[in-house]
């Protein structure tokens, strides 16, 4: 007598490429999240928060800054990893020099990602929970 599991159907071998496919796009998700860093065209003497994060390029080189501000030739900023109020520490560059800036807030674009990616992995669980039909969640 042939054992009792050998009546049952093998996996369709479309439910493992079906979560391989679904994991690959989970991670070509992922780096489309981060910073939310974007373009910003300096209009004369812009004004930011004082928090807001400023990416500054300048004859290749990049500084990330906080506490920007605008005189009517130079852009000064204080380092990022330093307190806002760090008059000592404020870094100065010509205007004419700077090639090109972003703003973003890396923080809030961490949290973006964590929440995205335990969205999508709930969905995609789901998915494929009901997609096979035999999730045993109390088992």
């Amino acid at each position: 007598m042939p054992p009792a599991h050998a009546n049952l159907r093998s996996p369709a071998p479309w439910r493992g490429r079906c979560r391989a496919w679904l994991l690959l796009m989970v991670a070509v998700l992922q780096p489309a999240c981060g910073a939310g860093w974007r373009r910003f065209e300096a209009t004369p003497r812009p004004t930011l928060a004082p928090r807001q994060q400023v990416q500054l390029w300048s004859q290749g080189h990049v500084r990330r800054w906080h506490a920007v501000r605008w005189s009517a030739d130079s852009v000064s900023g204080v380092p990022f990893l330093q307190p806002i109020d760090c008059d000592a520490c404020r870094l100065t560059v010509a205007q004419s020099t700077v090639d090109s800036l972003r703003i973003g807030n890396p923080t809030g674009g961490f949290w973006r990602s964590v929440g995205l990616t335990l969205g999508t992995m709930a969905v995609a669980g789901l998915v494929l929970c009901g997609i096979e039909r035999n999730c045993n969640f109390g088992d």
